[in-house]
């Protein structure tokens, strides 16, 4: 089974960068991630006034994903997160946020079809 990127973009509260730059270190769950059977790695950016998340995973990510919903210390960190973001996310249900998985992928040779 191949590792797997799903991508979650938001906006950022107009002068709301520094502070998430500030905070989120603090604040990040990286315990309660590393408990979730699946999460190999997650990447944060942002830039241009987006908040860009970057998860990489190996598995189910319908498994991976109520996991990670179901956690108390990712809840909490959302909570604390969203006062940052224009667009906070409120459904729990996959389909219904900004989130984009990849389809394909360039190794540096052919354009390869991503699949698990």
């Amino acid at each position: 089974m191949a590792i797997r990127t799903i991508t979650f973009v938001s906006r950022l509260k107009p002068g709301a960068a520094q502070q998430l730059i500030h905070e989120l270190p603090a604040e990040f769950p990286g315990e309660a991630l590393g408990e979730i059977d699946g999460i190999k790695k997650v990447t944060v950016c942002q830039g241009n006034g987006l908040f860009v998340v970057i998860a990489e995973y190996k598995g189910d990510f319908e498994e991976i994903f109520r996991a990670y919903v179901e956690s108390p210390a990712i809840n909490a960190f959302h909570a604390k997160m969203a006062k940052f973001l224009e667009d906070r996310p409120r459904s729990r249900h996959p389909a219904d946020l900004p989130l984009a998985g990849d389809v394909f992928y360039w190794d540096g040779g052919a354009l390869e079809t991503a699949t698990d």
